[in-house]
């Protein structure tokens, strides 16, 4: 039987509680020093500021903020010309800034091209090949052995670079500051064990097992990818210069990495080789994603834009569009056996170098060549005058492949000096400048020759523009994306064998600077 609550009881509870309030006042203020506690927990919270400032900005957030600064930053230039111009009210203003817009978008996918070529100021041929100096360009010494591969980060502002003897560059372009990356490359000489059966007589060595023959940068400059003898990719920061790791084992490549590609916009990485494979990467979960086969024997080159679709090119004779989506691939056979190099003009035509000096122009919609200029870099004729800012078609009355020698012979010197012979005319590295119709390709004749990409009568061709002096090899080229300067990288050697020499040259970066005309 409960006892009812009375007066002893009462008391008993008040004295509990009154001891369970003086526990309580020592954790918490009386009720007449509330405001100060109140007040002093206001002092004490971060301002609107603080918590600004510690707040981390998203990835979508992080974008948005650019697309606004670029919009605003385009749309003070227009409203700058509006107040020049009387005619343009703020409707006008609109119109531009999504015109502007537009034509940025589609530039960048590869739709839509600058015409810069006409606009370039540059020597002859002819005079370019009068040129006693060893190179008219700034040239950087880098390595001891020949540069095999460029590339440059997203604002042009640095240039990087790999050789033969396993050494990565960084350049700064405008102070000419050299930095060295740290790494000590230690290539596993031991025989990989399942990758050729004991019978299979193993080829020779084309390469050295710490030479590096590939890089490639991603959009947002995060990634600098190297590969080469050691059949694995090398991955770094690119900003501090970091380490962050290889991509090998048993989905990795079998054999020598030649080429490195990123498609643009992502961090999707493509990578060929010696092992008749193309590789697709993701950088972001750092992981293999799949391999296309087709090329019957060494994959020299490969290239992609912003659409799922690469081009290589190999020691087959083709080269191959592989649409990725779709899971297949088109075959381009070459009259030429070796097709060295290969870049993407448009995201649907390409141009190619050759072992036997053809320069070629491709359209995925046509399985043969729009144009072949043969021996591209050959040497002049006597009594023809091939070197102008004509075509040869222009000036030999024919076309260009009619009798396949496009008005060059092989005998006479070219250039600030050359090694002669067929390996003088090899052409080992062709530059495209990014969204134009402008076209670099480099041999070891002494000269670096620009092209203009022009409308044919069956699909595009090349018009040669003039020629900038390098003496040596010229193993890979990268134009900047404003079209201010070419990099060339340089070697005493042609990139992927030593078949020949050119002891009187130097290995490192030539930078040609490249004036456009205000038209």
């Amino acid at each position: 039987m409960a006892k009812p609550k009375g007066k002893d009881s009462r008391k008993k509870s008040a004295t509990n509680s009154s001891g369970k309030k003086r526990v309580a006042s020592a954790a918490f203020p009386a009720e007449n020093n509330r405001d100060e506690f109140f007040e002093g927990s206001d002092s004490e919270a971060p301002s609107q500021g603080e918590e600004d400032e510690q707040r981390v900005e998203t990835a979508p957030e992080k974008r948005n903020r650019i697309a606004k600064e670029y919009m605003q930053k385009v749309n003070i230039g227009l409203q700058e010309q509006a107040g020049s111009d009387s005619e343009m009210d703020e409707a006008g203003v609109h119109d531009s800034l999504g015109e502007v817009l537009k034509q940025k978008a589609m530039e960048a996918s590869g739709y839509m091209q600058r015409k810069i070529a006409h606009q370039l100021e540059l020597p002859s041929l002819r005079a370019a090949s009068g040129t006693n100096t060893g190179t008219s360009g700034r040239f950087i010494r880098t390595s001891k052995m020949a540069v095999t591969a460029v590339c440059l980060s997203s604002d042009d502002q640095t240039a990087y670079c790999v050789s033969k003897d396993g050494v990565i560059f960084a350049l700064d372009i405008e102070s000419g500051k050299r930095s060295r990356f740290d790494w000590q490359h230690t290539a596993d000489h031991s025989q990989t064990v399942g990758t050729t059966a004991d019978w299979v007589k193993r080829k020779a060595q084309s390469v050295g097992k710490n030479a590096l023959l590939a890089i490639a940068i991603s959009f947002d400059d995060r990634y600098l990818v190297v590969g080469g003898g050691d059949k694995k990719l090398h991955i770094w920061d690119a900003i501090s210069h970091q380490y962050i790791r290889s991509l090998s084992g048993t989905t990795g490549h079998k054999d020598v990495i030649t080429g490195l590609a990123f498609r643009d916009g992502t961090h999707e990485l493509f990578s060929c080789g010696a092992d008749r494979a193309v590789k697709l990467w993701n950088l972001d979960n750092m992981a293999y994603v799949d391999t296309l086969f087709g090329h019957q024997s060494e994959v020299l080159a490969i290239d992609i834009l912003r659409q799922e679709r690469a081009v290589s090119s190999g020691n087959d004779h083709t080269c191959r569009v592989w649409k990725i989506a779709e899971e297949s691939q088109l075959i381009f056979r070459s009259h030429g056996m070796a097709v060295d190099c290969c870049k993407y003009i448009t995201g649907t035509e390409w141009v190619t170098g050759a072992s036997d000096g053809s320069l070629a122009m491709w359209s995925q919609t046509k399985k043969r060549p729009t144009s072949v200029l043969r021996r591209a870099h050959g040497y002049p004729r006597p009594g023809l005058a091939p070197f102008s800012t004509q075509s040869v078609a222009s000036v030999t009355g024919q076309d260009p492949t009619a009798d396949g020698t496009n008005g060059l012979e092989d005998d006479g010197p070219v250039g600030p000096g050359s090694v002669g012979g067929d390996a003088a005319s090899w052409i080992g590295a062709v530059g495209v400048c990014k969204g134009t119709d402008l076209v670099a390709s480099g041999a070891g004749d002494g000269v670096v020759r620009l092209w203009q990409v022009a409308d044919g009568k069956v699909g595009k061709v090349l018009h040669e523009l003039g020629g900038l002096p390098a003496r040596g090899f010229v193993n890979a080229l990268q134009f900047a994306r404003s079209g201010k300067f070419l990099v060339a990288g340089m070697g005493q050697e042609p990139r992927l064998g030593r078949w020949a020499r050119d002891g009187t040259a130097k290995n490192g970066l030539l930078i040609h600077q490249l004036h456009l005309r205000n038209d």
